[in-house]
């Protein structure tokens, strides 16, 4: 039996029947060689897969920092037309810090102007431009003794320079009455056909209940 071998028959209508003999050994042989192929067959198709999610995730991570990249652009852009405007303010006259003695006649100017009695404080300002408009969050924090009241405006910086009130539909979120703290959220519509590019900064003018403006200040917009 140690010669014995196997016979594979190949039958065709026209043509003889070829014989084929194959021994124990080399089917094994042969068995072994299809199994390799196929553990070889199936690691490149493990590898090729990995490589197609990593190529996607790698892909998806470029897109990520072009918009990133995108964003920081406009917000340089933004600052550095910040910064020309700011360079070109006409300064204010003086006076006792109101924005009375602002200049109203040059926007530039009254955009630069920064009013601070002292009396009441924004920290933590967030803004940027939606698609809904201008929105923005601050912390009002009242340091004068007892409580204050008021009302604040805000008013959308543009790239030439000009100052546009914003309209804020729910006329509430632009009043305060506060011992200590108040959280203030709000948003306004922005002027039609206003681009990202075009909207620089976002001045926030705090008034007290005698309609006099007690902290004014002009903060870049975010992304």
């Amino acid at each position: 039996m140690k010669n014995s071998s196997y016979s594979v028959l190949f039958m065709r209508d026209d043509a003889d029947v070829k014989t084929l003999r194959v021994s124990p050994r080399r089917l094994k042989l042969l068995l072994w060689i299809s199994l390799g192929l196929t553990v070889v067959v199936f690691i490149g198709l493990v590898v090729g897969l990995r490589s197609f999610v990593g190529y996607r995730s790698l892909l998806a991570e470029r897109r990520g920092l072009e918009v990133q990249l995108a964003e920081a652009q406009v917000s340089l852009e933004r600052l550095n037309n910040l910064d020309k405007l700011q360079k070109t303010a006409a300064p204010a006259p003086p006076g006792n810090g109101s924005a009375k003695n602002a200049d109203k006649t040059q926007p530039v100017g009254r955009a630069f102007t920064k009013v601070d009695t002292g009396t009441i404080g924004v920290e933590n300002f967030r803004a940027q431009l939606t698609a809904e408009g201008v929105a923005t969050t601050f912390d009002l924090n009242n340091r004068a003794q007892g409580s204050s009241t008021g009302g604040i405006t805000l008013l959308l910086l543009r790239s030439d320079g000009t100052l546009t009130e914003l309209d804020v539909p729910s006329r509430s979120d632009l009043t305060y009455q506060i011992q200590r703290f108040k959280r203030i959220s709000a948003t306004g519509r922005a002027p039609a056909g206003l681009t990202r590019r075009e909207a620089l900064g976002l001045r926030v003018e705090i008034k007290n209940s005698d309609g006099e403006v007690i902290l004014g200040e002009t903060y870049a917009l975010g992304n």
